[in-house]
């Protein structure tokens, strides 16, 4: 879908369709792809299995057994964030977990230099805008800024600095 006209349309059609029409589809996607599958499985994780299944996919980037292509990469880190919700999340998991998301960092840059935008656009901006719901609403600015400052020492790739503005919270 190229154009607002072509999603509005097909969004219409499709909510016009029954439901186990769509379920049904969904999951043939999602054997045939496995970004699909990844989607899938956000979508039908329980609050505890979302957390589970973000260190399954942290430590499928980190502690490649097969290696991975950027591309894959990509698209598993883009799906670890999917499962981070603010409102439905305790503030410190979440800032625990992107804490861990962004010591990918390393291994996205470093697997490919044609995604280097797209990287750089996932850890800057959506990554840091989940990071900022989830420091909003912690309570514990102290716990706040020992995370800030623990991943700002180590920005090797400059996409944390948007953090600094929680490194001096009172």
């Amino acid at each position: 879908m190229e154009t607002v006209e072509e999603y509005n349309y097909a969004k219409n059609r499709l909510l016009a369709l029954d439901k186990s029409v769509l379920v049904e589809a969904l999951l043939q996607l999602a054997i045939e792809s496995n970004s699909a599958s990844l989607f899938v499985d956000c979508l039908i994780a329980t609050k505890k299995e979302r957390v589970a299944l973000f260190h399954s996919y942290i430590e499928n980037v980190t502690l490649q057994t097969n290696i991975l292509t950027g591309k894959q990469i990509l698209e598993i880190l883009r799906r670890a964030l999917d499962l981070l919700d603010p409102v439905g999340m305790e503030p410190k998991i979440g800032l625990h977990l992107l804490e861990m998301f962004y010591t990918t960092d390393s291994w996205a840059f470093n697997s490919t230099t044609e995604l280097d935008f797209e990287f750089e656009y996932l850890f800057s901006e959506q990554a840091t805008s989940l990071f900022c719901r989830f420091a909003q609403e912690c309570d514990d600015k102290k716990y706040v800024q020992q995370i800030v400052n623990r991943l700002l020492s180590a920005d090797e790739y400059g996409v944390r600095a948007e953090l600094k503005q929680f490194s001096s919270l009172h």
